[in-house]
């Protein structure tokens, strides 16, 4: 059995085509030498003294140059082009992208600086000027009641890390902390049919604390702060932020007893190891009688000695006239 083997007909005739190159070359290289060695030197000094050997030696020395050697050297050249091409190519494109990459990376940069210069700009329009409130507050309550007095008109503003904090309370397995966020939340509700409330975007001081973020609003934005923490408060107060705090509020709408003033009192507690009765102002402030031990649930007249201002109130000192 004979066995054919296939040809490669493409292949058979691109080594024809490179021979029939490489033919010529020498052909050409061949002529080239042959005129050169037929000059009036290699006649007039015959090589060995031989006529004509110098023409045949150069010939057929060129003519092998131009079969073997130049299409070599050709294709060394013609790779060396394609190479220093692609690179040229190469680095032409590259510096291309990288300058468009810079462009667009600087457009995002100056797009984004000018979304968070728009945003802090709308920002600053909607809390200069305002009261931001803090959580102890809005669970406090007390607030609705001041508003609806008339001595409070200005904006309340309530941010989404104030509003999140109080939907986390209000969410809380503690039963206590469930009951104050809730109650948070419906005091917000109350406080929005008696005062213009704005809620604050403050996304972009994302990172920060609920109450940092409520002391750089202030702080950068002008408003003032009201709350009830007596750490938010101190850090407001040092940071340079007007605090609205209810607690001093009520404080100074307290009315005012003064040492020898005469008041009736009515003895709710008595105070052991002390000859003293415990008593209450109207607007809540206690009142520790001397000399009222024994006279609880009991009124008497007692003459005011001395009073004491603390940050949580007024505590006033009396005695009995007998």
């Amino acid at each position: 059995m004979v066995v054919k083997s296939k040809i490669d007909k493409p292949k058979i005739a691109k080594s024809l085509i490179r021979f029939a190159i490489k033919s010529a070359l020498g052909a050409v290289f061949f002529i080239v030498g042959f005129n050169f060695s037929n000059t009036l030197f290699f006649h007039q000094n015959p090589l060995f003294g031989v006529p004509f050997l110098a023409e045949v030696l150069i010939s057929i020395t060129l003519g092998m140059f131009g079969f073997h050697t130049v299409p070599i050297l050709a294709i060394l050249v013609k790779d060396w082009i394609e190479k220093l091409v692609t690179k040229t190519i190469s680095e032409i494109v590259g510096n291309f992208w990288d300058q468009q990459s810079k462009r667009m990376e600087e457009s995002r940069r100056n797009k984004q600086k000018r979304k968070k210069e728009d945003i802090e700009q709308k920002l600053k329009e909607v809390v200069k000027g305002g009261v931001l409130i803090d959580t102890s507050v809005l669970i406090d309550g007390r607030i609705v009641d001041i508003i609806k007095t008339g001595f409070f008109d200005e904006k309340v503003l309530v941010t989404q890390s104030v509003m999140d904090e109080l939907h986390l309370i209000s969410d809380s397995e503690n039963n206590l902390k469930r009951q104050r966020g809730r109650r948070g939340l419906v005091v917000l509700d109350d406080l929005k049919k008696v005062v213009k409330v704005v809620f604050v975007d403050d996304y972009i001081l994302k990172g920060d604390g609920v109450d940092k973020q409520l002391v750089k609003l202030s702080r950068k934005y002008n408003a003032k702060l009201m709350t009830l923490d007596f750490n938010l408060n101190k850090l407001a107060t040092v940071s340079g932020v007007s605090v609205l705090n209810l607690n001093e509020l009520v404080n100074a709408v307290k009315a005012v007893v003064l040492p020898g003033e005469k008041l009736k009192i009515k003895i709710v507690q008595k105070v052991k190891e002390k000859e003293q009765g415990v008593g209450y102002l109207p607007d809540g402030t206690m009142v520790v009688v001397e000399g009222a031990k024994d006279k609880e649930n009991e009124e008497v007249e007692a003459e005011i000695t001395r009073v004491i201002q603390t940050q949580a109130g007024k505590m006033v000192f009396g005695i009995i006239k007998g």
